[in-house]
C-alpha cells in the first residue's frame, strides 16, 4: 500500500487555469463570429439599417456572453471550495469545458434560425449541458472531503444547488414552448440570466 508521502498532490490550479482559458476563447469566438453590418451609405440611417440587419446575431451574442460570464463565475466558485483533484473530477471538468466550447456554435445556429424549434432546442440543450456538467463536477467534489479547500457552509451548498438547477429548468420550459410559441422561448433565454444578477444567499460570503 502506498504511503501518503508517495501519493501525488494533484492541485486543482491547473484545471482551473485551463477553464479560464476555455472561457476566454469561447467568449472571444462569440465576438469574432459576428457578421459585419453592411452600411451602404455614409449616413446614420444607413448605419442603423445595417445594425438592424444583424440584430438577431447581436441579440444572441449578448445573451450567450452574459451566460458564459455567469458560468465562469460559478466555475470560479467551485474552485474556491475545492483545491485538489483526482481523475474523475478532472474528467467531469473536461466534459464541462467541451460543452462550453459548443456555445459559440449553438449561438450562431440560433442567430441564423432564431424562431425555429430546432435551433431553440439545440441552444437550450447546450446551455443546460453546461450547467448540469458543472453541477455534476461540483457535487462530486463537495462529497469528497479530501478535495476540499475550506469548510463548505450548508447555506452555500443549498443555494449553489438552487442556482445550478434554475437554468436547466428554465431552458426545458423554453424548449417546450419552442414548438408552439417560439418567441416566448427567446424571451425565457433573455430573462434567465437576469435571475443570476439578483441578490442571493452566497453574496454575503463574497468580499
Amino acid at each position: 500500500m502506498n504511503t501518503d508521502q508517495e501519493k501525488l498532490n494533484m492541485s486543482a490550479n491547473r484545471l482551473e487555469a485551463l477553464g479560464d482559458g476555455i472561457f476566454s476563447v469561447a467568449m472571444t469566438i462569440l465576438v469574432i463570429e459576428l457578421r459585419i453590418p453592411l452600411v451602404k451609405e455614409n449616413s446614420f440611417r444607413a448605419l442603423l439599417h445595417g445594425l438592424y440587419e444583424v440584430r438577431q446575431e447581436l441579440f444572441c451574442y449578448f445573451i450567450s456572453f452574459i451566460v458564459l460570464g455567469i458560468m465562469w463565475f460559478g466555475h470560479r466558485m467551485v474552485f474556491e471550495y475545492i483545491s485538489r483533484t483526482n481523475r474523475y473530477f478532472i474528467f467531469l471538468g473536461v466534459l464541462f469545458y467541451m460543452i462550453v466550447c459548443l456555445v459559440p456554435f449553438s449561438t450562431r445556429f440560433l442567430a441564423a434560425n432564431t424562431l425555429q424549434w430546432y435551433a431553440i432546442l439545440m441552444y437550450g440543450l447546450n446551455l443546460s449541458g453546461c450547467n448540469l456538467t458543472l453541477y455534476a463536477q461540483w457535487t462530486y467534489g463537495i462529497k469528497r472531503k479530501t478535495l476540499h479547500a475550506r469548510i463548505l457552509p450548508d447555506e452555500v451548498r443549498k443555494e449553489a444547488r438552487r442556482l445550478f438547477l434554475i437554468s436547466p429548468i428554465m431552458y426545458a420550459i423554453a424548449i417546450i414552448f419552442s414548438f408552439f410559441f417560439p418567441w416566448i422561448s427567446i424571451g425565457i433565454y433573455f430573462f434567465t440570466p437576469i435571475l443570476y444578477l439578483l441578490p442571493n444567499k452566497i453574496d454575503k460570503y463574497l468580499p
